[in-house]
């Protein structure tokens, strides 16, 4: 095919190609393409390198996660307890919160004595209306 053309109609009809590249803008489309595809890269790239730094964080907290749980098993924690079990009596832990209940409410007491109270006139009130309701 190229014995077909001489070298002057190739350059004629390269030229017509270009002038009709021109007319058409084929080349600004093709470099806005190129362009779009390049920045398409460029945040490809850039989320890619966020997803390995995410990724090293999240290595990262799984083995201090790990080392935390090694730390303090339950096994542990409950040895622990026990220890403290020994140095504080049950005694001494009711009289320390009925203190600070006392502290924090200080009619702790009536309130209590009052909801009490509340309730045993309900139940009273039930179990008289259930009585009179079976006579």
């Amino acid at each position: 095919m190229s014995n077909i053309f001489s070298e002057e109609m190739k350059k004629e009809i390269i030229k017509l190609f270009d002038k009709r590249m021109i007319e058409l803008k084929i080349n600004e489309a093709l470099n806005d393409y190129r362009d779009a595809c390049m920045g398409i890269d460029l945040r490809v790239k850039e989320v890619n390198d966020r997803l390995v730094d995410v990724e090293d964080n999240t290595n990262d907290l799984e083995n201090q996660f790990d080392n935390v749980a090694t730390k303090h098993d339950l096994e542990s924690i409950h040895k622990q307890l026990e220890r403290l079990e020994d140095y504080v009596q049950h005694d001494e832990l009711k009289d320390m919160v009925g203190q600070t209940m006392l502290k924090l409410m200080p009619n702790f007491k009536i309130t209590i004595s009052k909801e009490i109270k509340r309730h045993l006139v309900t139940i009273a009130d039930y179990v008289i209306k259930n009585f009179k309701e079976k006579e």
